[in-house]
């Protein structure tokens, strides 16, 4: 889903999202949306592989690749009695790929740029 607007309709007002490239979470869905929005805009492709659902649970397997950056994941959700996602999860690997990939949003959202040191 690259629309941001079809995707805002379907969290909670008060949605959690978990990000693996900003360390806090953001919480509702204003807050939400704007990081989603800027992932959607600054990445090149977004491929869902594979859904798993039940009652109140969800795990979404993609793929996401920004330039040379491709990164595979999982989005766990979580929704609340209206059926809304109330929590989202997001996970990826690998950690060097997810570092390229905030780099790249970090200036749109105005955060920090991460860096990876190698030992």
């Amino acid at each position: 889903m690259r629309n941001p607007d079809a995707l805002a309709e379907h969290l909670a007002e008060h949605v959690v999202l978990e990000s693996p490239v900003f360390t806090d979470s953001f919480i509702g869905k204003e807050a939400a949306m704007s990081v989603l929005g800027v992932l959607l805009a600054g990445i090149d492709e977004f491929e869902p592989t594979e859904v798993i659902a039940g009652e109140t649970r969800a795990a979404i397997m993609l793929r996401i690749r920004a330039g040379d950056a491709e990164v595979t994941g999982v989005d766990d959700l979580t929704v609340d009695a209206d059926g809304r996602i109330a929590r989202m999860s997001i996970q990826w690997r690998p950690l060097e790929k997810i570092v390229a990939i905030q780099q790249r949003l970090a200036p749109l959202i105005g955060a920090p740029k991460l860096g990876l040191v190698r030992i």
